[in-house]
Formats: C-alpha cells, sequence, structure tokens
C-alpha cells in the first residue's frame, strides 16, 4: 500500500513462519529515511499503534520520549555507558531496548515479547519488532502507548492460547462490537484521508453537423 502523496508505503510479505518479518513501514526512501518492521505474530493492535498515527495529521506539539511513556505505565529503565537503553514489562514479558554503540552510533528499537528473558537472550519468543534509529519521534511514542495500553482486546473464542500470562474476561458476544469497532476505525482513517485537488479543463463542444435532408413526417 501506497499512501496518496507517495510519501509511505506499507509491505505485507507473509512467509510460512510467522516469527519472519511481515509487515514493513517507510517513508518511501524520502528525506530522513526511516523504516519499521514487525513479525507475522505481533498483535494487530501494536501494528496499529503506528498505522494509525501514521494516517493521523503529526502534532505541532513534541511527543513524549518511549522511556516517558513506558516509565510511566510502571516499565523498569535502565540505562549503560554507552548510551543504550532497556525497558522491561512489569510482568517481564517484552523488553524494549534502544542500542547504542560507540563506533556506529544509535542502531534503532528492538522490541521483543517472550515467555522469558534470561542471561543468553528471550526464550520461547513470542513476537517482535524492529524501529529504526530515525523513526518520526510520534511514530516511536504511539508505538510504545499501544505496547502498554492496558485495555482488554477482542479475540475470537479460539484464537487464545493457554499462556498464565493472559487473563481472560468474561465472555459475552463481540460480533456487533467487532462490526462497531472497525467501522468507527474506518471512519477515522477516512476523516484525516487528504482531499483529492480537483481540476477542470474547459473543453469545447464539438461542432454540430449540420442536416440537409428534408425533416421526416410525425408517425
Amino acid at each position: 500500500m501506497t499512501s496518496p502523496d507517495h510519501s509511505f508505503r506499507l509491505d505485507l510479505t507473509p512467509t510460512p513462519s510467522a516469527f519472519h518479518r511481515w509487515w514493513r513501514i517507510d517513508n518511501n526512501y524520502g528525506p530522513g529515511f526511516w523504516y519499521a518492521t514487525f513479525n507475522g505474530d505481533t498483535p494487530a493492535e501494536i501494528v496499529a499503534g503506528l498505522t494509525d498515527a501514521l494516517i493521523r495529521p503529526e502534532p505541532e506539539e513534541p511527543a513524549p520520549t518511549v522511556a516517558d511513556v513506558l516509565t510511566g505505565r510502571g516499565w523498569e529503565h535502565t540505562t549503560s555507558e554507552t548510551g543504550s537503553q532497556k525497558l522491561t514489562s512489569p510482568d517481564a514479558i517484552v523488553q524494549v531496548e534502544l542500542y547504542a554503540s560507540p563506533s556506529l552510533g544509535v542502531m534503532g528499537w528492538e522490541i521483543e515479547a517472550a515467555h522469558h528473558h534470561g542471561e543468553h537472550g528471550p526464550e520461547q519468543r513470542l513476537w517482535r519488532a524492529h524501529l529504526d534509529s530515525a523513526t518520526p519521534a510520534h511514530l516511536l511514542a504511539a508505538v510504545a502507548e499501544a505496547i502498554s495500553n492496558p485495555a482488554p482486546v477482542l479475540r475470537a473464542r479460539f484464537k487464545i492460547n493457554d499462556s498464565a500470562h493472559l487473563t481472560q474476561g468474561v465472555e459475552f458476544a463481540i460480533g456487533a462490537e467487532v462490526v462497531g469497532a472497525h467501522k468507527q476505525r474506518l471512519a477515522e482513517a477516512r476523516r484525516h484521508r487528504p482531499k483529492p485537488h480537483l481540476t477542470t479543463t474547459a473543453m469545447a463542444a464539438p461542432p454540430i453537423p449540420s442536416t440537409t435532408s428534408p425533416a421526416r413526417p410525425a408517425r
């Protein structure tokens, strides 16, 4: 998909493994190039956190940092001597890291969800995302907001795994709620859709051919 002004591009490339990078969003190799990727198992609400922010007009006020958003919701925040940052969710499932190298500089944000984060890295990964270091601040903040949002999400009965980290709410009829939420999202997206510039060109009407044959009698 390409935005109407060709500034942004979204690619979806499914593979046999959902752990591979399925989603890629970038600014179509424009000035200040940036990109973000999400693997196939990333919850839709997190991918939508970025795409929804991409549709809306860029805010005039400075966006909060990733650390500001996450620490405001109780995430643990540590930094290293090189400038790297690590933020860990209260349940220790998700880690958000900003890698910084003395020789290579800032390398972007890595987000990984796993059942356990051990000394040698994540174990039993759930999903993964990467956001380039040049990703605009308001988009980074939107993803951080989506990751840490405590609101429940809608899932079909047989789309829920048996993870001990999930809390399942009271079951209710969600058909109308899902359709209503989808229509509301579409309406919000269309509200921010840029209106096309209409141009009209005056065209001379073709000349009416002259008729020399006599009129036929009415029937």
